[in-house]
């Protein structure tokens, strides 16, 4: 599947036709790629996964009055609250809904595999939750990096050594969300 149909698609089938924040949206373009095997190139980035792709396909859809970006900046910054300074909302316009309308007819299985997982963050409560995903990411991605099996004690000391701080708490809850998700396989 093209990106930009994964991205329109994506945003259609999302609460209110929008994603709140560049990281969510990465975030869950890079679990829909993993599951979908769409071939989406994500490298490690600040938060996680980044795929230049996706921003440049953003960019595009923006252009073209397909999706629409708004801007909220948060002052003053805190990282306790956020690990963003501004938060950029992604929603689409009466004209991209029209057209993920025709696309989800004319693309019945994709359309509905995008809805499948979304819906499955969803009920994992990972949907609208920015940090725990990209943690949740970063995890699979050093996985798949490493192309090997590891424990959460590796992980997290991988996840270390390229600058992430994560708590053992979070790599659990982590380690839950891959498994639930069929991207990993704990052994018990």
């Amino acid at each position: 599947m093209r990106a930009d149909a994964l991205v329109i698609l994506t945003l259609y089938y999302s609460d209110k036709k929008m994603i709140a924040g560049r990281t969510l949206l990465q975030k869950t373009l890079y679990f829909l790629s993993a599951k979908l095997e769409s071939g989406l190139d994500f490298m490690p980035h600040y938060y996680g996964p980044y795929s230049t792709e996706v921003t440049e396909v953003i960019s595009s859809l923006k252009a073209a009055g397909i999706i629409e970006e708004k801007v909220e900046r948060f002052l003053p910054f805190n990282f306790s609250v956020t690990f963003e300074p501004r938060r950029y909302t992604y929603q689409l316009t009466a004209i991209g809904v029209e057209i993920a309308s025709r696309m989800a007819d004319k693309e019945k299985e994709d359309a509905e595999s995008i809805r499948s997982v979304l819906e499955e963050m969803k009920k994992l409560g990972a949907a609208n939750d920015y940090k725990n995903l990209s943690i949740a990411a970063t995890m699979h991605q050093i996985l798949s990096i490493e192309d090997k099996e590891m424990t959460a004690e590796e992980m997290l000391e991988e996840a270390e050594s390229i600058g992430w701080k994560i708590e053992e708490k979070e790599a659990e809850s982590t380690i839950n969300f891959l498994e639930k998700m069929k991207l990993i396989t704990v052994d018990t």
